[in-house]
């Protein structure tokens, strides 16, 4: 006979945990006689540790694992699992919220029907559940999310009511992060994606008044770990955390290397000994000019948002989330930016997304227009491939359309006002959620659409983008053999271009910083210009690590005046994203 190990996750359940032994003691009673009950009573403080101690001490086929501080259900769950003796491992919560007459057929669905996890659902048509409205929505909302991005094919993944094969679920059990209510989820979508057998079956349920679920709180991080599982499973390996930097820092060597080895490492080494020290200084200095201007644009955007700071912080701010962007992919360091105004300044995490935001459209404005400015000083020398041609909409359309639903925000907001003050939209998650999108299309609209806020914002992103572009220049001008042509209007021109489309390479970024994206968009456009291969990946190379050297070490020094440290920065994607 198969033995079964159920774990009831316990916190605080002092009213409701012996009625739960006891009910589950006597539903597995008629179902095997191998059997134990563990409680993960995880830190409680009402005294549910003393009742699960008792019982303990009274029934034999009770375990109890105390913990003096709470670790969340995940951990608790995985704790209890690894200690559980049965073949069989169930959990089930407190509450019995769940009709324990499933009981049987859930243990049944991985014992004897050859499935390797089982949970009951509340959301399939034959499913009996009844719960408050608020819960009921965002529950689905929820469920939603995880088919649509997670590409579950289960209707519920949170019902507290689940069986797993001993075998299956500890060869997972190693790769669920999340410690709190993010891991029934994540324990089912991993397992469909590795292709084990899930079943899911209808449920009677009734919501259990004493459910220990923060709505607000804990959907709102459970939606930022459906992102978070959502980037893990859709890169290449499945890896995440350290193994994906390494990853993604691996390609960009390897796209260098490849690139290097094509062109001739040994040409390529022979004309970075010919560069002009004096020449790169100066492009060194172009390009630090760059950063006060960074910070007063930034300034701009907060001071349009009604927040006043110095230039010196938030240019700061900036080196060190640029800083985390070369170290680390996909832009993940902005958060970085949105963890030191929330520490340092207590700015709302509306706020700073909104900033940023803006900030990034105005990039992308800025960059298009100079490679369309660009690309028709170049025209009558070369004709742009059809990759350029296609990038360069691309941005712009994206730039078109994001102005456009801005205007169509700004019209509708000011048309609704009184209406929206009338309705009570505040109530619930949804209202929340709601708020949110409200309070971040009008902060972006602020500035994105009032005349002046656009010109200005507009000007600066010009001049960083036009000091980016000329640091680029002055590296091209080091070169002898190519110097003296570089002050032409035609290779001008081309600089501009090549330095542009490598820039909106960086909105698709694969690899930390675009290191090898980057310098494989200049070297393809000066090749298309006339420029030997050779050369332009030089240039590439040097105007890469001028710009990603200055950003460290600036970043560096930004972080020991403000008295954080790498590591509490670059560890702040998961902790932003949790709330």
């Amino acid at each position: 006979m198969t033995s079964v190990s159920v774990v009831l996750p316990a916190y605080n359940e002092a009213a409701n945990i012996e009625k739960a032994v006891f009910v589950t003691a006597e539903t597995l009673f008629k179902i095997t006689d191998k059997f134990e009950i563990i409680i993960a009573e995880d830190g409680s403080t009402d005294g549910t540790d003393r009742i699960a101690s008792r019982l303990s001490e009274q029934y034999a086929y009770v375990v109890h694992l105390h913990s003096d501080k709470r670790q969340g259900r995940g951990k608790a769950l995985n704790r209890a699992f690894k200690v559980a003796s049965g073949e069989v491992l169930c959990y089930i919560d407190v509450d019995l919220a769940t009709d324990m007459k499933y009981l049987e057929k859930l243990i049944k669905a991985v014992s004897t029907d050859g499935y390797d996890f089982a949970t009951g659902s509340r959301m399939m048509p034959d499913s009996d559940a009844k719960r408050p409205f608020k819960r009921e929505f965002a529950s689905r909302g929820y469920n939603f999310l995880v088919r649509l991005f997670l590409n579950s094919k289960l209707c519920d993944h949170q019902c507290g009511f689940k069986a797993f094969g001993r075998e299956a679920l500890f060869e997972l059990l190693d790769e669920i992060e999340n410690e709190h209510w993010f891991w029934d989820t994540e324990v089912l979508v991993r397992a469909q994606h590795k292709g084990y057998k899930v079943i899911e079956f209808p449920v009677y349920w009734r919501h259990g008044e004493s459910s220990k679920v923060n709505l607000a709180k804990d959907v709102k991080g459970m939606g930022s770990e459906i992102f978070r599982l959502w980037r893990e499973l859709s890169s290449p390996l499945g890896v995440s955390g350290k193994g994906k930097v390494f990853l993604t820092a691996t390609l960009a060597i390897l796209i260098l290397t490849l690139v290097a080895t094509f062109l001739g490492a040994s040409d390529i080494l022979e004309n970075m000994k010919q560069v002009s020290l004096r020449t790169l200084i100066i492009a060194v200095l172009v390009y630090c000019a760059s950063w006060p201007l960074r910070g007063v644009r930034f300034q701009q955007i907060l001071n349009r948002l009604g927040n006043q700071y110095g230039i010196g912080f938030l240019t700061g701010s900036i080196f060190i989330s640029q800083s985390a962007n070369v170290i680390l992919p996909a832009r993940i360091g902005d958060l970085s930016r949105m963890y030191i105004l929330k520490k340092s300044k207590d700015l709302d995490f509306t706020t700073s997304f909104s900033s940023l935001t803006v900030e990034r459209v105005f990039d992308v404005v800025a960059i298009t227009s100079i490679a369309v400015l660009a690309s028709s000083g170049a025209a009558s020398h070369f004709e742009l491939a059809p990759w350029m041609n296609s990038l360069i909409k691309l941005s712009g359309l994206s730039v078109v359309i994001f102005f456009l639903i801005l205007f169509i925000v700004s019209f509708r907001e000011s048309a609704n006002t009184k209406i929206l003050e009338t309705k009570n939209f505040q109530k619930g998650l949804s209202g929340k959620i709601n708020d949110f999108a409200s309070t971040f299309l009008r902060q972006i609209s602020i500035v994105a659409v009032h005349p002046s806020s656009f010109l200005a914002v507009t000007a600066s992103s010009l001049l960083i983008w036009g000091t980016d572009i000329f640091t680029c220049f002055f590296v091209f001008k080091s070169f002898p053999t190519v110097g003296e042509s570089a002050s032409s209007t035609y290779m001008i021109s081309l600089i501009f271009l090549a330095v542009a489309l490598g820039n909106i390479a960086k909105i698709f970024p694969i690899t930390p910083g675009a290191i090898g994206t980057y310098e494989v968009a200049l070297t393809a456009v000066f090749g298309i210009g006339g420029i030997s291969p050779e050369i332009g990946f030089t240039v590439a190379v040097l105007d890469h690590i001028i710009k990603n050297s200055i950003t460290l070490i600036g970043g560096g020094l930004a972080l020991s005046e403000l008295g954080l440290r790498w590591r509490e920065v670059l560890c702040t994607e998961k902790d932003i994203l949790k709330g």
